[in-house]
């Protein structure tokens, strides 16, 4: 008997196989190939507005009619590298002016009173320049949640799959941010006087700045794409605004946002496709493929018709009616050299000799000979568990002592008893007729506790599932012995279900 003989088998094993690989089955929506890989790299620059959210700044959404606006600019670079269709690693440097301007008539955090008492007489404001450089983690979030939907709506309302032109995506990442922030009078340009607590600049400042950001893209064609981009910058400190508290004061993390608009350039390498990796859904691709596709893809073969296909089989001759393993190797469960298919007794015990694939028992008993008693003895015993069991053990001459070779036997015993918790079993102990009949029903007695002793002891059964009874030399197989053999054949305990 095989492990595997039928088709639905070898259907099953070729698509494991399919997962295993690691390139994009096609598909007739994102032309995706099977000879090349596509590309993951892009570079992209960026331009957009700069506003701070710092101590210094007006709280007017925009605030481009004050002399000195909030709204500054910034832009920039970055070079991005996908892994995958969801994960990717950028390079990011971004150059800009920040500007804040304080709001001594209006009432709130920063109030013209809350000024005065710093000692800032005069309205004023803060600017600096910086550069930012960054590495961020790049997370496209529609390949990661919604590209599956897309192929299952299109197949619910029976129409084909559209190419994606939208993505959305994210990044979060850690970098370093070097400005020089000054504070200005708003009337005369002038470094307002600062007061104890206070300073009006930073010099040449360096900061550590965590920039989180979420974004859109539209793809123009394969090679480009737009976008547009909200970022969010934490530095880790209070100085981005030039105005600092000292250590006898509670500072704030200055941020800034950063919002842009951006152009990418899509490529990879001379070998890549013209589909860039982030535009495919790797599930979209699999699923867009037909039965019939995949039968021209990938055909099943298995040259022994062992039921393993060959790119798993690491015995590919295998002869026919061989039993094999999942890696199509012949099995040998016993390890004596004779296959399972061939040999007589494939489970031999390894406590025995093994002799032409069979156990060679130290009392001269062979399989067919016990089997040939079995078959006398034994009457068919109905249960409502399994029917029937029968086993014997032999001992030697005048002993009671478990032998080595019958261990196996009374493990089919027990491995019965504890698949079927609710079998009682018969334990008959006989001897042969070379002693008194006293003394031999007290050694047919002690054989029988030897049997129930071992079965409760080794294995944990219950004693109270055990009936024993003791016959001596009566009722032997083998009457008017005179052999050896024939003496062994008697000297035996009957293990049979309780009726």
């Amino acid at each position: 008997m095989k492990i595997f003989n039928s088709k639905h088998a070898k259907v099953g094993l070729s698509f494991l196989s399919l997962g295993l690989l690691s390139f994009p089955l096609s598909s007739q929506a994102e032309g995706i190939q099977t000879d090349k890989i596509l590309k993951n790299y892009s570079v992209t620059v960026h331009a957009g507005a700069t506003r701070p959210f710092t101590d210094v700044r007006s709280y007017d959404f925009i605030n481009i009619k004050r002399p000195k606006a909030d709204v500054q600019y910034g832009l920039g670079g970055s070079v991005t590298r996908m892994f995958g269709g969801v994960f990717g690693l950028t390079a990011d440097y971004t150059f800009g002016k920040l500007q804040g301007t304080s709001r001594p008539l209006k009432a709130g955090y920063q109030d013209k009173t809350t000024f005065l008492q710093m000692g800032f007489k005069d309205p004023f404001y803060f600017k600096t320049l910086f550069h930012q450089p960054s590495l961020n983690l790049y997370i496209n979030f529609s390949n990661m949640f919604v590209g599956l939907n897309r192929y299952i709506r299109a197949n619910k309302e029976g129409r084909p799959l559209n190419e994606r032109k939208f993505s959305a995506y994210g990044k979060v990442g850690i970098g370093m941010i070097f400005f020089d922030s000054k504070l200005y009078n708003l009337e005369n340009d002038k470094h307002p006087q600062p007061y104890k607590y206070m300073r009006g600049f930073t010099n040449k400042t360096t900061e550590i700045v965590v920039p989180m950001a979420l974004g859109v893209k539209y793809k123009i064609n394969t090679k480009f794409d737009i976008g547009v981009e909200g970022q969010y910058n934490l530095t880790n400190g209070d100085k981005l605004d030039a105005l600092v508290l000292d250590s006898r004061k509670t500072g704030r993390f200055d941020k800034y946002a950063y919002v842009n608009a951006n152009f990418t350039y899509k490529f990879g390498s001379k070998e890549t496709q013209k589909e860039h990796l982030e535009w495919v859904n790797s599930l979209e691709s699999y699923m867009t493929n037909t039965d019939a596709k995949l039968a021209n893809l990938y055909t099943v073969k298995d040259a022994d018709n062992d039921g393993v296909i060959d790119e798993l089989d690491w015995e590919p001759e295998t002869e026919e009616g061989a039993i094999v393993d999942t890696h199509g190797r012949t099995v040998d469960s016993d390890g004596d050299g004779i296959p399972d298919h061939k040999d007589p007794e494939p489970f031999s015990s390894p406590m025995l000799p093994i002799k032409d694939g069979v156990n060679v028992r130290q009392d001269g008993l062979t399989p067919d000979m016990i089997n040939q008693i079995k078959e006398l003895v034994s009457t068919e015993v109905k249960t409502q568990i399994s029917g029937w069991f029968f086993s014997i053990v032999f001992f030697d001459l005048d002993k009671s002592n478990i032998r080595t070779s019958e261990i196996p036997e009374l493990y089919q015993v027990a491995n019965y008893m504890l698949r079927f918790p609710e079998v009682k079993m018969n334990i008959k102990g006989y001897t042969d007729v070379r002693a008194s009949e006293k003394y031999n029903i007290g050694l047919s007695e002690r054989r029988t506790d030897a049997v129930i002793n071992y079965l409760v002891n080794t294995y944990g059964i219950a004693r109270d599932r055990f009936v024993g009874s003791y016959y001596g030399e009566a009722d032997n197989m083998v009457k008017n012995a005179t052999k050896e053999q024939q003496h062994q054949l008697n000297r035996r305990v009957e293990i049979t279900i309780v009726n």
